[in-house]
């Protein structure tokens, strides 16, 4: 039903039809699947978003070793890339977690910033909000806070709050917002630590992308429409008066 809801942005009658006429079926074809709720779930499967699909197996007893250490190039995160120099895949309860029991620290254990990245379909020239939750891990000099984020037309850095020193299980996440227009019919995502010194953060989850609209049409575009607008209502008007009584036959009685 969202979809639908999503399609009535255009004029009444705007149908598969009108979209042929107007070349733009590739586009119309498209908007329904991209109006799903979150591109990233629609795409890999639900869960993915919020890293908590794949093989996870932490690194020794319950405890502070309740994590999974990623190098570069790891594919355990199903949708996924490692990339830098690796990241941490967490686990509840001994680290916090803001939807599921799993978040990546994009800080390597040992020392390094590393990313994760995702490649998602989009419409060349649709406008996508992204949204994250994102936490510093909390207090010690070699903790960092600071990231960056790209997808599309989108470089941008982030630096959530600090959290208590060293309450792992209380960190706190802060609400990442941001937009982006797709500039091709793939887009990848990619989520990295910007210090590179850093041994631990930021912690990212709850990664969302969302169909926000289509692309403006170009002029060239929008003269095609309107010929193509003219066809349809001339085409209706001459349906109606063939249907019209006393015009149904022009053939002289036998």
């Amino acid at each position: 039903m969202q979809s639908t809801r999503r399609l009535t942005h255009f004029p009444t009658g705007f149908t598969r039809a009108t979209c042929a006429v107007f070349g733009l079926v590739g586009l119309c074809a498209t908007l329904p699947a991209q109006a799903a709720a979150n591109l990233i779930d629609s795409t890999y499967g639900a869960g993915v978003g919020s890293f908590e699909v794949g093989t996870f197996t932490r690194r020794g007893a319950e405890g502070f070793n309740n994590f999974q250490t990623l190098d570069n190039g790891a594919a355990n995160l199903t949708g996924w890339q490692v990339g830098g120099v690796g990241v941490d895949w967490l686990q509840t309860p001994y680290y916090g977690a803001s939807h599921g029991v799993h978040a990546v620290d994009l800080g390597w254990y040992i020392g390094g910033a590393g990313s994760v990245s995702i490649s998602l379909p989009t419409i060349n020239g649709a406008t996508y909000s992204l949204r994250f939750d994102a936490a510093a891990v909390p207090g010690h000099p070699t903790y960092n806070n600071q990231g960056t984020v790209s997808a599309g037309s989108l470089l941008a850095s982030f630096a959530p709050g600090l959290s208590a020193p060293l309450d792992f299980t209380g960190q706190v996440f802060h609400a990442q917002s941001f937009s982006f227009t797709a500039l091709g019919p793939s887009t990848t995502l990619v989520l990295a630590a910007a210090e590179a010194g850093t041994s631990y953060g930021p912690v990212v989850d709850n990664v969302v992308v969302e169909f926000v609209s289509a692309p403006v049409p170009e002029p060239a575009t929008w003269l095609l429409w309107t010929g193509g607008l003219a066809v349809l209502l001339r085409r209706r008007r001459f349906s109606r008066s063939t249907a019209a009584p006393g015009l149904q036959s022009c053939s002289p009685p036998r």
